[in-house]
């Protein structure tokens, strides 16, 4: 398994002049994938990197009868006429993405590579926040991936003991975080002034969780951000928040809230804010925080709490503070401090690119990869 700060990865090229592999990536059962979540843009951005990287790869959204070209060696299909045989890689997204492969006939695959945002166990674990029903489903199909996948990829540390723990050791376990794009669209307007917005801005660029697979978390959030949006603008700070999730609960004179922000706009959201602000689901966390790879990609400054996995980003870089979870008054001096006076972001753009791209990601892939055809042909 990788490390938890992965080694970068050169060039965007296959190590070796061997055959293209066909690669099917398949995530959603249906025609609307949300390019403002990031699960659709993990399902996207590594399928892209994938080809770029020589895969002849497919993806698979049900949007289009016919294959539609969308860059080279890259196409979208429909899951109703798909011959799984004919793809030397299955790499599902997410437990939907593997329920969708077993739906539409391809759960016999020789050769799944099961990506999880998250690992639930049989059981309530702590740092894991899906409880009940949602925890029994997802565990379900947990089961269902252990026993047909041959490579299991997971984000953190903690999500790689939590697999062990829950289903042993036989299936090959990888650690391969999110990523980030290597190239963003050019500085455009600041949006804020057109939200009546002149003071320096707060952003929490991200859902407010699930409030139906994740109902306590979107809650809690919520009234999380009342407060430090409450604290920050009586220091002349306004706090920002972005993504989708219910809003019922928050306070819009403490919080502005302007919905979803599609790609490629969101980049200059975070260009012309000031702070990104991250918090962690509970006093313990198994899963990163997607945002933190997202903000610093821009050289923008983050207060983090403790328990996220990937905060020892901000440690590499240098780029923001670090707090203890809950700490609501320290995460709102911290992130006034980094509001009213930017520290210099050099070469963190660079090492964000470097270490952490969607082509470093999928690099992750190539031994994985390599070992398809010969797998399939030996019947194993």
């Amino acid at each position: 398994m990788t490390t938890s700060r992965p080694h970068p990865a050169g060039g965007a090229s296959r190590p070796d002049d061997s055959r293209p592999l066909r690669v099917a990536c398949v995530y959603p059962g249906k025609r609307f994938l949300n390019m403002a979540a990031m699960d659709g843009i993990r399902f996207v951005r590594m399928a892209e990197a994938l080809a770029r990287r020589g895969h002849e790869v497919d993806i698979f959204l049900n949007r289009t009868p016919l294959p539609k070209a969308l860059a080279p060696r890259l196409r979208e299909l429909s899951l109703e006429h798909t011959r799984w045989d004919e793809y030397d890689v299955v790499k599902t997204f997410f437990h939907h993405g593997f329920e969708t492969l077993v739906a539409h006939g391809g759960g016999e695959h020789p050769f799944i590579v099961s990506k999880l945002g998250s690992v639930v166990g049989r059981e309530h674990t702590e740092g894991v926040y899906f409880f009940g029903a949602v925890r029994e489903s997802l565990f379900a199909t947990q089961r269902e991936i252990a026993r047909r996948s041959q490579v299991v990829t997971v984000l953190t540390n903690q999500s790689a003991a939590l697999w062990w723990k829950e289903h042993g050791y036989a299936t090959q376990l990888m650690q391969v975080p999110t990523g980030v794009d290597a190239e963003i669209p050019q500085l455009g307007p600041d949006p804020y002034p057109g939200l009546g917005i002149t003071e320096p801005v707060a952003l929490y660029a991200g859902n407010l969780r699930d409030s139906h697979q994740q109902p306590e978390l979107n809650r809690f959030w919520q009234e999380r951000l009342n407060l430090i949006g409450t604290r920050l603008r009586q220091r002349g700070v306004r706090l920002v928040a972005m993504g989708n999730g219910e809003t019922d609960l928050l306070d819009p004179e403490a919080v502005k809230h302007v919905g979803q922000i599609e790609m490629p706009a969101f980049w200059n959201w975070q260009r012309h804010a000031r702070v990104g602000i991250v918090f962690a689901e509970g006093p313990v966390q198994d899963n990163e925080s997607s945002k933190l790879y997202y903000y610093l990609r821009t050289g923008l400054p983050v207060v983090c709490e403790r328990p996220a996995p990937n905060a020892w980003l901000i440690e590499t870089t240098g780029l923001g503070a670090v707090v203890d979870f809950g700490a609501i008054d320290q995460l709102a001096d911290a992130a006034v401090a980094l509001a009213h006076e930017r520290p210099r972001v050099d070469g963190v753009v660079q090492h964000m690119v470097r270490y952490h791209s969607w082509d470093a990601r999928a690099a992750l892939y190539d031994q994985v990869f390599a070992a398809a055809p010969a797998w399939r042909a030996s019947g194993a």
